[in-house]
């Protein structure tokens, strides 16, 4: 597949929104050096996620009505002068509070705009594997922007880390600039729809069942995979995380073709068991090469059942509620990965987190079957 100058541009603009926003993943050391506890860092930095759930669906209605150019453009200001007010405001009450809240808003303006404007400038048959590219700078940033950030942060201050995340995302909004984007074809199209009428399509609402497993399992593995890693003695504790890291990127860069060559549904049901199954593995895992291959088989499922599913999502709304689609996509990931982590985090404490993997795994295998064979059948229906 060739990319377009607009896709390129997108995700390099993502590149550097993603660094800026995920290099907050040190911000709970800054909290324990201002005299924070481990509650407040998870008070603090669940503001983002909160805040998400509830501007995700806002910027689902605003991208369909107006520019997501222009959208886009907002979440990266918004995260550069979030970013840069951090120097100014040191109090973990409440102003760390308050400007995670607007990390958050930022990243669901940026987030729901960048993933539609996409789809949008992709041929149908090739969706998957762009969106799959986009993605994978996201991945990246989840171990780059945190490891550079401390090193800045040591050599540095924490000053001069506010200020490169601050830059980093105003480098996006450079970027942004340049984007041209082609509204005549939806502005001739007015046939919007609001959430509940959206919801009202069998098949969108079954691919949200899905995205919720997906949302609650991934988020149950990257919550508490690396306490589990350290409660068995494996080091280091984070080689779920990297396994995963790493054959998520092969399967994007080599193989983010397959889902549209063959379909997404017929590649989601394999791969979306797999996924279950892989986290029965790390439940059952006791050592370094357990946790690794759970990691291995878990990065080659999810790396490229994350993007069929928004792909399908889209296909299945019009041009003029695509960005309300992509939103209750990601609203339905993020609900599913509050209420998980709530539940297994207290069957992990009353019980194990072998009992709360296997658990996890069980259900959400059998969901995905279900759950798939009631699409296969709505789709057949057409």
């Amino acid at each position: 597949m060739k990319f377009s100058k607009n896709i390129i541009l997108i995700t390099l603009s993502a590149f550097f929104f993603f660094y800026a926003y995920h290099a907050f993943l040190v911000l709970p050391i800054r909290i324990i050096s201002l005299g924070g506890s481990e509650f407040d860092i998870g008070l603090i930095m669940s503001m983002a996620g909160i805040s998400t759930l509830l501007v995700t669906p806002i910027s689902g209605i605003l991208g369909d009505k107006y520019k997501k150019k222009y959208l886009l453009m907002s979440g990266a200001l918004l995260l550069a002068l979030t970013n840069l007010l951090f120097i100014y405001f040191d109090s973990i009450y409440y102003s760390y509070l308050i400007l995670r809240f607007l990390q958050g808003c930022a990243f669901s303006l940026f987030f729901v705009s960048a993933g539609t404007l996409i789809a949008e400038n992709t041929l149908e048959q090739n969706q998957t594997q762009a969106l799959g590219f986009f993605g994978i700078f996201a991945i990246i940033n989840h171990a780059l922007a945190p490891t550079v950030s401390i090193e800045i942060i040591n050599l540095l201050s924490y000053e001069s880390f506010f200020i490169s995340t601050a830059l980093a995302s105003l480098i996006s909004v450079i970027i942004i600039f340049i984007i041209r984007v082609d509204y005549s074809k939806s502005s001739q199209i007015s046939n919007e729809k609001n959430f509940l009428e959206l919801l009202e399509n069998k098949k969108l609402k079954l691919i949200c069942l899905i995205m919720f497993l997906v949302g609650g399992s991934f988020l149950t593995c990257l919550n508490f995979t690396a306490v589990f890693s350290k409660s068995i003695s494996v080091v280091p504790i984070t080689i779920f995380f990297l396994s995963y890291t790493i054959i998520a990127l092969i399967m994007r860069i080599f193989f983010g073709w397959l889902p549209d060559k063959y379909g997404q549904v017929t590649f989601c049901k394999p791969a979306l068991i797999f996924y279950g199954i892989s986290i029965g593995v790390l439940g059952v895992s006791s050592n370094f090469i357990g946790v690794m291959i759970a990691g291995l088989l878990f990065g080659v499922s999810h790396a490229l059942v994350y993007p069929s599913i928004y792909t399908l999502a889209l296909r299945f709304s019009d041009i003029s509620n695509k960005s309300k689609a992509f939103s209750i996509c990601s609203v339905s990931f993020t609900s599913g990965g509050m209420i998980f982590s709530v539940i297994y985090g207290l069957i992990a404490e009353t019980y194990s987190f072998k009992v709360m993997f296997l658990s996890c795994s069980i259900i959400v295998t059998l969901g995905f079957y279900y759950f798939m064979k009631l699409l296969e059948k709505e789709i057949s229906y057409e």
